[in-house]
């Protein structure tokens, strides 16, 4: 669950830089290699369907090392105890 607010974060936080007009490799170069000519309508569409690869691209990316790192933490930790304590009633 902790993984897809991981997710959420990290997508809105790239996708407002990309609004931003900061440039990020992944997502202006899928559009322009798949859709050029997006970026000759309204520069806000580029932009925000720019944002959307770039959030979609790193937020799995952050996901799946988030996830990982906890997967290492939780095997280093080892195997909880349980302790079960059963009263008799006499």
């Amino acid at each position: 669950m902790i993984g897809a607010v991981i997710f959420v974060i990290f997508f809105v936080l790239f996708l407002l830089v990309s609004l931003a007009g900061i440039y990020l490799p992944p997502g202006h170069a899928i559009l322009e290699a798949f859709v050029p000519e997006i970026f000759q309508t309204d520069p806000m569409y580029g932009q925000l369907a720019e944002g959307i690869i770039n959030g979609v691209i790193y937020g799995v990316i952050i996901w799946f090392v988030f996830s990982i790192a906890m997967m290492v933490y939780n095997r280093m930790r080892g195997p909880k105890e349980v302790v079960v304590k059963v009263e008799r009633d006499q």
